[in-house]
């Protein structure tokens, strides 16, 4: 009796996967570069993060790109233009003097990683619509962002503490470039009956009518709305939880090992929701999550031992884990196959956009107050209140068509 081959979908998994670590590396890990910069140059902690911020302005403009492009052609080009471009951009950053070379050369860096959540997320999707373990291999690919973390903020750290943040930078374009890249040789078009590029060929520029129709309406809205508040908090809080810990006494190697623990405990969030989607729904999976991390963000508040940040470091990581894989499911639910990545890049753009301010608005009212205490307590009310909208106004009969094969439910 023959075996059945591995169905190709799970080396496109583990390929997208490579590519969102990558994206780990860069969003979670900064953090721990911040007080070697604010140390080595004597930035303010506002000037420090606007360099940030730049990042998170070229990740934004490149998401709406690269998720057309991986739409209209293949996501290959697209991730070798990434590797190419945030690689080297990265590794330059050994290189500055000034806070105006480090905005330049991360904003390239930006430009190129924009691609590593809308690109590997819908490839991902369109590989198994319609397929048993959907949600298994969705929760696998956004789990790499985690892994990132989980590997890179104490290994950064190490590097940086026996060679200094200059070959720190290096290393991580290095591996950012090989990754990549070798993620794009792997990955290759999806041949499934909802193929985009041959609808594309039959009705021309039927993808900008749609596109036009999503963006008016109240779902796309509300969604998109709700995940800017998230990623406004996620970004404020990777460049600053590290600065905020050793404020409150806890040691730099501490501070940065808690930013890879929650990159791990977000893995067991995006895991464990992406098994549980079947049964809760996309939906219910979102507000949970975001009711999950404004509370951690007032449990931070409480922090001035270290068992105490680790409880906020479990309880914030898996539920940002659990709303990260509970967005890209509720898009793919709520708006379909055929345009998925333009899609995915328009409202993470959006996100980024509002999330490159977090950073430096957390840095100036640090400057400004001398602690975190305001940020923190509006953004994690701000969080929670965002599941009402969400129970409210997220229902479509998108998502009563479960891909695991349940019967159809109205939720």
């Amino acid at each position: 009796m023959k075996k059945r081959p591995v169905y190709y979908g799970w080396f496109i998994v583990a390929a997208c996967f490579a590519a969102t670590v990558c994206l780990g590396e860069v969003t979670w890990s900064f953090g721990v570069f911040f007080k070697a910069l604010e140390n080595e140059f004597g930035w303010s902690r506002g000037l420090t993060s606007s360099t940030y911020t730049f990042m998170v302005i070229g990740y934004a403009i490149s998401a709406i790109v690269a998720g057309r492009l991986s739409d209209r052609y293949s996501a290959r080009p697209v991730l070798l233009v990434s590797a190419l471009l945030a690689g080297p951009a990265i590794a330059l950053c050994s290189r500055i003097e000034t806070v105006a070379q480090l905005q330049i050369l991360l904003f390239v860096a930006g430009l190129g990683s924009g691609a590593l959540l809308s690109v590997p997320s819908s490839t991902v999707q369109r590989w198994f619509h319609n397929r048993p373990r959907s949600g298994i291999a969705l929760g696998v690919v956004m789990a790499g962002v985690g892994v990132g973390a989980l590997l890179f903020a104490p290994v950064i750290n190490h590097l940086i503490a026996a060679y200094g943040w200059r070959q720190a930078f290096v290393f991580c374009g290095v591996f950012f470039f090989v990754a990549v890249g070798f993620a794009a040789l792997v990955i290759r078009p999806a041949v499934t009956p909802v193929s985009v590029r041959a609808e594309n060929g039959k009705e021309g520029t039927s993808q900008t009518s749609l596109i036009r129709q999503l963006l008016r309406s109240p779902q796309f809205l509300v969604l998109t709305g709700v995940v800017m508040v998230g990623v406004f908090g996620f970004q404020a809080l990777n460049v600053h939880l590290v600065p905020f810990a050793t404020d409150a006494g806890i040691s730099p190697t501490v501070a940065a090992a808690a930013l890879g623990l929650a990159g791990a405990f977000s893995v067991v969030g995006r895991m464990v929701f992406g098994l549980l989607s079947g049964r809760l729904g996309w939906r219910r999976s979102l507000a949970l999550a975001q009711i999950g991390v404004g509370s951690s963000l007032l449990l931070l508040l409480l922090v001035d031992q270290v068992w105490i940040l680790y409880c906020f470091v479990a309880l914030y990581g898996v539920s940002q884990g659990a709303r990260a894989v509970s967005v890209m499911g509720m898009m793919g639910r709520l708006f379909g196959m055929r345009a998925i990545g333009e899609t995915i890049g328009i409202m993470m753009a959006c996100a980024q956009l509002a999330g490159a301010f977090g950073p430096y608005l957390a840095g100036y009212l640090h400057d400004l107050w001398g602690n975190y205490t305001l940020i923190f307590s509006v953004l994690g009310v701000a969080l929670m209140v965002c599941a009402f909208p969400i129970l409210k106004f997220l229902v479509a009969p998108a998502e009563k068509n479960d891909t695991t094969g349940q019967q159809a439910r109205a939720l």
